[in-house]
């Protein structure tokens, strides 16, 4: 089975989409009689396949157009494959890695005869809800958020008119499949494949804390329990509320230090750093982290932040479960999916800064309620969340769709 996978965000991604795309072909390429091809951006100068590949493994990658953590990127990842698809027409199979990207919207329009089926991890009226919750004035935003309001009309009839070519969907949560059916009228075929991970890049047995400091030496001098938030600096995945609750944290003189990863509109981070008075000495900005280096952060951290106001069915929550971080996320989209509240996890209501700092100030004086959480999650990601059995249950939508 020949696979076009085509990805808008591969490896070095700035977002759960890309990191999906990476978990879900690396063990696809592993199964028997299955040839998979991406299709990516090529997101620098200096994107080699050859360091990728150690990476993915036995996965063939192709890339097109440009890309940065911009809106217009998408316009030309599309575009590029519209002039592939020559080179598309020998493959058993299309996979779209993202509704919103809507990758092949050209060869649908076109009426390419081609297999195909697409994961929903969103639609562009939930992301557009996401932004607007997270901050209500659109000038204040970042430049994907602001386009992402300003064309959502047209964006949201090509999305409709995408979604009607579209006869196989696979979405990652029960609970978005029925907003698929229920508030979209989808009536063809869904299959629910949760998100997963490749466990043996997340083994925190097999990360140590010596190994995961001399990677990052930055941090070899903190001493106090450690709040980790990993994902973009927009104000939908609630960075702004996750500032405003270290400055609880520091009001009320509790110990602890901050690290944020991910790519995003600086100038407005470090502004609000500035705005609410965070010390110094409390947070580190350790700027887009590697995928292969991700799971080290994890291994430093106790706890791991997710006040976003959309996610799905979130992967760094996996991620930071699976290394045994005490996870707080917000509850959005199937977060009650993933995290059991109070059990191996904390929920709490969107956009409720004062309750995060709270929470987090109970995790941070509670080391035993901490591990407590860390390990009972570690077992429920290694139990249900394995990216083999992603691959698998895929490649069998993939044989039915081709049938």
């Amino acid at each position: 089975m020949r696979i076009a996978f085509l990805a808008p965000e591969y490896y070095n991604a700035w977002g759960g989409v890309g990191i999906y795309s990476i978990h879900l072909t690396r063990e696809l390429a592993r199964l028997q009689d299955t040839e998979v091809h991406v299709f990516t951006p090529d997101i620098d100068d200096n994107y080699k396949k050859e360091k990728i590949n150690k990476f993915v493994g036995n996965v063939k990658i192709h890339t097109m157009s440009k890309a940065k953590d911009s809106f217009v990127y998408n316009l030309k990842f599309q575009l590029g494959i519209a002039k592939n698809q020559k080179k598309l027409k020998h493959f058993d199979i299309i996979h779209s890695a993202n509704l919103v990207h809507m990758p092949d919207i050209f060869l649908k329009l076109l009426g390419t005869k081609i297999p195909s089926v697409v994961t929903a991890h969103t639609t562009i009226t939930g992301q557009v809800s996401g932004f607007l919750r997270g901050n209500k004035n659109p000038l204040k935003m970042a430049p994907s958020e602001k386009w992402s309001i300003a064309l959502y009309p047209i964006i949201r009839f090509l999305e409709w008119v995408y979604m009607k070519k579209t006869s196989n969907m696979i979405t990652v949560s029960n609970k978005f499949k029925s907003i698929l059916k229920k508030d979209y009228g989808f009536t063809k075929k869904i299959d629910v494949i949760p998100n997963a991970i490749n466990l043996s890049n997340y083994d925190y047995d097999s990360i140590s804390i010596k190994e995961a400091l001399a990677k990052f030496p930055e941090l070899k001098k903190i001493n106090k329990p450690i709040i980790f938030y990993a994902g973009r600096l927009i104000s939908q995945k609630g960075i702004d509320l996750l500032i405003r609750s270290l400055k609880k944290l520091d009001d009320s003189n509790v110990g602890y230090h901050c690290i944020v990863a991910g790519r995003g509109d600086l100038k407005r981070f470090y502004r609000l750093i500035k705005q609410n008075k965070i010390a110094k000495d409390n947070i580190t900005y350790l700027g887009h982290i590697d995928n292969k280096d991700l799971a080290k952060v994890y291994r430093i951290a106790d706890i791991f932040a997710l006040p976003s106001y959309y996610e799905n069915f979130p992967i760094s929550l996996l991620e930071a479960m699976s290394m045994e971080c005490a996870c707080i996320a917000a509850d959005s989209g199937a977060v009650d999916e993933i995290i059991k509240h109070e059990k191996d996890g904390i929920i709490i209501p969107q956009g409720d800064f004062s309750m995060l700092a709270e929470k987090l100030k109970i995790l941070i004086k509670d080391k035993e309620l901490r591990k407590e959480f860390a390990k009972k999650a570690r077992k429920k990601i290694i139990a249900n969340h394995s990216a083999k059995v992603m691959a698998k249950k895929t490649r069998e939508v993939y044989k039915r769709v081709i049938s």
